[in-house]
């Protein structure tokens, strides 16, 4: 019976989570269901670990797991792309992730994981602002400059490595030169001995979308060329195919 319990626990925070995307903090997860905030934050890391929930300083939101299987009885973005995200996939083998904005932050929709014995795999339970990564940044240059003001004002910005952007002027000059044709880039900026190369797929209704593709520093210099190429390839095959479904 303890099994079935944590089952049941687990979907009644799912369904919370699920009918508040924009992110529920453990308190009000715990008030909405009526369990200790200390086993709410038992369950979040099982759920997060599983990639069901995706926790952040916006609080805990739907995952790219629970989004795809909500996707699966109709047609959905994430889904949509998946076949062009695969062929990322398998021309580089490297980690493929496509991801929305969410509060200045980014939100995984969908990911495939490189097979490489060595491999970048996101940290679970981080919270990473969208300039720290290259989707992030692909994603900021969908927004205007007064709405990159607004999420993170005018001041410097937080570092989490030596490499983060220090200062909204030196975000706002990558996002100019990204809107001019630039591949995002992360060089070890959200996390130490990962790089990552972005672009920005454009807004599907409403809803901004970007891809990257994340390697191990240590591989990032010799594949970095080969992995961008790849990448503006997939990136313009995902804006036909959301072309034809506007259609």
């Amino acid at each position: 019976m303890e099994g079935i319990q944590v089952i049941s626990r687990a979907a009644a925070l799912l369904r919370e989570v699920s009918a508040n995307p924009d992110g529920l903090s453990l308190g009000q997860l715990a008030a909405a269901t009526g369990l200790a905030r200390s086993t709410v934050q038992r369950i979040v890391n099982a759920l997060e670990s599983e990639h069901l929930v995706q926790a952040g300083a916006g609080g805990v939101r739907p995952g790219w797991g629970l989004r795809r299987l909500a996707e699966l009885p109709g047609p959905g973005i994430a889904r949509e792309l998946r076949g062009e995200m695969y062929a990322l996939f398998e021309a580089t083998h490297e980690t493929i992730d496509v991801s929305t904005l969410v509060n200045g932050e980014v939100l995984f929709m969908d990911r495939f994981l490189s097979d490489q014995p060595v491999r970048a795999v996101p940290t679970l339970g981080a919270d990473y602002p969208a300039y720290s990564m290259s989707n992030g940044k692909a994603l900021l240059s969908l927004c205007t400059d007064a709405e990159i003001r607004a999420l993170y004002g005018n001041g410097e910005l937080q570092r989490l490595t030596p490499n983060t952007l220090g200062s909204l002027a030196a975000l706002l000059k990558q996002v100019g030169d990204i809107r001019q044709g630039a591949i995002a880039c992360d060089l070890e900026e959200h996390a130490v001995g990962v790089c990552a190369v972005g672009l920005p797929v454009g807004h599907f209704r409403g809803v901004k979308l970007a891809i990257s593709v994340v390697l191990p520093a240590a591989r990032f210099a010799s594949r970095r060329k080969e992995a961008e190429k790849a990448l503006a390839e997939c990136v313009k095959r995902c804006q036909r195919r959301l072309d034809e479904i506007a259609q």
